[in-house]
């Protein structure tokens, strides 16, 4: 599966989230959104890597959001890491991602993986089918874009 748009995506996230340090001065409203997106899109990228390996294996891929949303997980991440080593997580779980879904062929690409949405406070809001082409184009195009966007705003403007 060609990811080439996709990991142009994460460079960009990459770049906003490195031109954020500790040093930064952020309120803490939008100090608090920042670390909870790079510890959302951390454990996104893990459970997507993990479905993936189902899809390779054989099975049918359910790619369930909740761990990536979940206040307490995304809690305990924040409180034993530090802005750095949220980045590197992002860095090396994407890095396995990718590894993953190039590997696709177009069969695997077209396969169909059930997806399991929760909401920022972990709750349930819906289930769906679609293809992993469709969830790749909408991490290229939504997601990540997304995170990109709010990572990049939350700069101080001089």
């Amino acid at each position: 599966m060609d990811v080439t748009e996709l990991t142009a995506a994460y460079r960009q996230l990459l770049v906003a989230a490195e031109a954020i340090s500790a040093d930064t001065p952020l309120d803490a409203e939008t100090r608090d959104d920042v670390d909870w997106r790079l510890c959302h899109i951390a454990l996104a990228d893990r459970i997507i890597a993990n479905a993936a390996r189902e899809q390779l294996s054989g099975h049918t891929a359910v790619v369930d959001n909740q761990p990536s949303m979940d206040p307490d997980r995304i809690a305990s991440m924040i409180s034993t890491s530090t802005h750095p080593q949220r980045i590197d997580n992002v860095r090396r779980n994407w890095a396995e991602l990718r590894t993953l879904i190039e590997t696709y062929s177009s069969l695997d690409a077209q396969a169909q993986l059930k997806l399991r949405m929760h909401d920022r406070n972990g709750e349930y809001v819906s289930d769906s089918v679609m293809s992993w082409a469709t969830l790749i184009e909408m991490r290229t195009r939504q997601h990540i874009p997304g995170h990109q966007a709010a990572l990049a705003n939350a700069l101080p403007t001089l």
